[in-house]
């Protein structure tokens, strides 16, 4: 007790002589799910359960769990600025994700969760992989007149598009009940992984309602100085009553992650990456707002094999190269994403949103092959992954709200997990509630 009543005297001294602009922050939000076709409930995983209908164990049946995080990613930071004059400003911020129903820090839980392995969990790949701070490891230089420049661990343009800008031009901004808001695949623009983008430099200028972003992400991979890299820009207006951002992104060698049955071991495929997006927003009146989106997915053939195959270890994870999904995507791979839906303020308490989304898949000629010798393409079916989502919000006061919502999924052709003659389901549907608290 000595040792412990000594500790927090010493983290209040600290405290106390700490800049008066460092901030403590944070969001807890736990609630309950049920998932039709669907496996086990997962004490890491980034929401407790994968929301899109992924992954090994969809046909289990019907399960109830805790999820973290159903409206928004569970989360705690600290963040400080310091005024350097001449409207000029550091700045700093430290983002961890947690699951607030065990304490532990959130991850994809991929490794060690394939078969044979008899949990059963909802795992999928996510750009969150149990790095202490995960959502955001960052520091910056901004200046009234010049602008702003980030450097470390931070969002991609078109995660920052689509959960954060104007309130995020998501419909339904909930990362259990929208496909798109999740912390992976459309984030990242088609990669998941690059959701978040490690070793990267930003800068951010406004000028007036209109902004510019750009990102460059440094691969770091000695003797070649693409690889691994990302370059990404964007360009928005944002108004009172209408609004609008562009955003496009090509990554050279990006990863996506499977599970794999031993521990801490994942799969990898690695490929290069071109993605579009393009969001409106319309404010009609006061208590209602619309936002819509297409985003455009490419894949390519990684242009740097030889590279990728040095890599051992991505997020800590070792490389598996004998795990089927291990190697070089071969060929080209387009997705056409589409969304659509509101926002309504009914009553100064009580909001409710909902949203369509068509994640449609082009048929085309690829293959993903293990290894890195090159192989085969081949022919593979389209397919359509379509989405209704319903959200309620009602608000006990500025910091703590209640939610509910549903959402209902139905996959066609080459988007039904397994391939249309996969044996798998076809529909998923994901009800749940939940609270929320900010601090």
């Amino acid at each position: 007790m000595k040792k412990t009543l000594m500790a927090l005297a010493a983290l209040g001294a600290v405290a106390g002589t700490a800049h008066a602009d460092v901030t403590l922050y944070g969001i807890l939000d736990l609630g309950v799910a049920e998932l039709t076709h669907a496996g086990n409930f997962s004490s890491t995983f980034v929401t407790g359960a994968g929301p899109t209908g992924a992954g090994s164990y969809q046909k289990l049946g019907t399960t109830i769990g805790m999820m973290n995080g159903g409206e928004y990613q569970t989360r705690w930071g600290i963040k400080g600025t310091e005024d350097l004059g001449n409207g000029t400003q550091a700045f700093f911020r430290l983002e961890s994700a947690i699951s607030a129903a065990n304490g532990m820090l959130s991850s994809s839980g991929l490794a060690g969760a394939g078969l044979p392995n008899k949990s059963g969990s909802m795992v999928v790949d996510t750009s969150l992989n149990g790095q202490l701070f995960g959502r955001a490891a960052l520091i910056g230089l901004s200046n009234n007149d010049w602008g702003t420049v980030t450097l470390g661990r931070q969002n991609s343009l078109e995660l920052d598009i689509i959960t954060g800008i104007s309130g995020g031009y998501d419909p339904v901004n909930a990362q259990m009940f929208s496909p798109i808001n999740f912390s992976g695949f459309y984030g990242g623009g088609g990669a998941t992984d690059s959701a978040r983008v490690d070793n990267s430099i930003k800068y951010s200028k406004n000028f007036g309602e209109w902004g510019l972003n750009a990102l460059y992400g440094v691969g770091g991979m000695a003797g070649n100085t693409s690889a691994r890299s990302t370059g990404e820009a964007s360009f928005g207006y944002e108004g009172k009553r209408f609004g609008f951002e562009l955003a496009t992104q090509e990554a050279q060698d990006s990863t996506n992650i499977f599970s794999d049955p031993s521990a801490n071991t994942v799969g990898a495929q690695f490929l290069n990456l071109r993605s579009f997006t393009g969001t409106l927003r319309y404010q009609v009146i006061d208590p209602l707002k619309l936002t819509a989106g297409y985003q455009r997915i490419q894949w390519n053939t990684p242009g740097n094999p030889a590279a990728d195959s040095t890599l051992t270890q991505v997020y800590g994870y070792t490389v598996n190269p004998l795990n089927a999904f291990t190697g070089e995507f071969i060929g080209e791979k387009t997705y056409n994403v589409y969304w659509a839906g509101g926002k309504w303020q009914v009553t100064q308490a009580f909001r409710f949103s909902m949203g369509y989304y068509d994640a449609q898949l082009q048929a085309g000629n690829y293959n993903s092959v293990n290894g890195f010798n090159g192989g085969a393409t081949k022919v593979q079916p389209s397919g359509s992954d379509q989405y209704l989502s319903l959200l309620a919000d009602y608000d006990l006061s500025k910091r703590t709200n209640l939610y509910a919502g549903l959402m209902f999924d139905k996959k066609s052709g080459g988007q039904i997990p397994g391939g249309p003659t996969g044996g798998q389901p076809t529909t998923y549907n994901t009800y749940g509630v939940g609270i929320v608290h900010r601090f």
